[in-house]
């Protein structure tokens, strides 16, 4: 049974302010997705004590499992939609690699709704005016944190990865304060090392930006934003553009509050990069 379905079931037995929640999170899942359930219940006009019975008048745990039924809810109505490609060339329409591509663009379509815009731009800001911005990523989340950490350090200064078995760890988690910005990745159980470093970050006031796998990470108790990019019996190759689109579009957005000056540091990075090739290849072949 959908949410919607058991909505309507359960619609009679609900109480004058559950029957407003349960009006908005049928005309506004994609909010109730993005939002925590004090927002929600602000925009249906009831408490959040309210929204948090609604959930249980729903025989749900709580508001998590609320936002997780949504979801697969969503995933579920999307897939009954026909793929319609972008471009429809005979090639992509023969090609296996062609439909690959075709499912990753429908893939990044339907995590775009998911995400809240307000909170996407507020982490920007966040990584904008950060001292330093740390990046954290266990397992195999280990290579998106080296791709966005390689990338920020082309467009500021003070960007640093933490590794879990580096020497500096202790001293990178003390030097954490109020002015410090924490992308942590979360992509599947995370280790009892991250969880103690997130936990951390929170105390030290860290602004803590999560980028999971599920909306019911435990992760998103710490953290000052949560995106949850993960789709119903999607693999984890599946996830991988999504992700790298997500990144990107939160660093444009973060470029976007300074593009002169960072496109500045990105040209001098650049100019730097290329002088340090040339002397590394000039001493291989012994010029100096």
């Amino acid at each position: 049974m959908s949410i919607n379905e058991n909505i309507k079931k359960k619609f009679v037995r609900l109480s004058k302010g559950q029957r407003k929640v349960a009006q908005f999170v049928m005309s506004n899942p994609t909010v109730v997705i993005a939002n925590g359930a004090a927002e929600v219940g602000r925009q249906a006009n009831v408490s959040e004590s309210t929204v948090i019975r609604f959930c249980y008048a729903m025989d749900m745990s709580g508001y998590v499992e609320l936002q997780e039924e949504i979801r697969s809810y969503l995933n579920s109505q999307d897939e009954e939609v026909p793929l319609k490609p972008t471009f429809t060339t005979s090639k992509q329409r023969t090609s296996s690699f062609g439909k690959v591509m075709q499912r990753d663009m429908q893939n990044i379509q339907d995590t775009i709704h998911l995400i809240n815009d307000n909170m996407l731009r507020k982490s920007a800001k966040w990584m904008h005016e950060a001292d330093t911005i740390y990046i954290l990523g266990a397992r195999q989340a280990t290579s998106f944190a080296n791709w966005l950490s390689y990338t920020l350090k082309t467009l500021r200064t003070n960007v640093k990865q933490l590794r879990t078995d580096s020497e500096d760890l202790v001293q990178q988690i003390n030097s954490m304060g109020e002015r410090t910005t924490l992308i942590v990745f979360s992509c599947d159980k995370h280790t009892n090392d991250v969880k103690a470093i997130v936990e951390i970050a929170k105390m030290k006031k860290v602004k803590i930006i999560a980028i999971t796998g599920s909306a019911l990470s435990p992760i998103r108790d710490y953290a000052s934003a949560v995106f949850a990019l993960g789709m119903k019996n999607q693999s984890s190759l599946d996830v991988v553009p999504v992700l790298f689109s997500f990144m990107h579009a939160l660093i444009e957005e973060m470029i976007s509050q300074d593009k002169e000056r960072y496109n500045q540091y990105q040209q001098s990075y650049e100019q730097v990069e290329s002088n340090l090739l040339f002397l590394d290849i000039a001493r291989e072949k012994q010029v100096f």
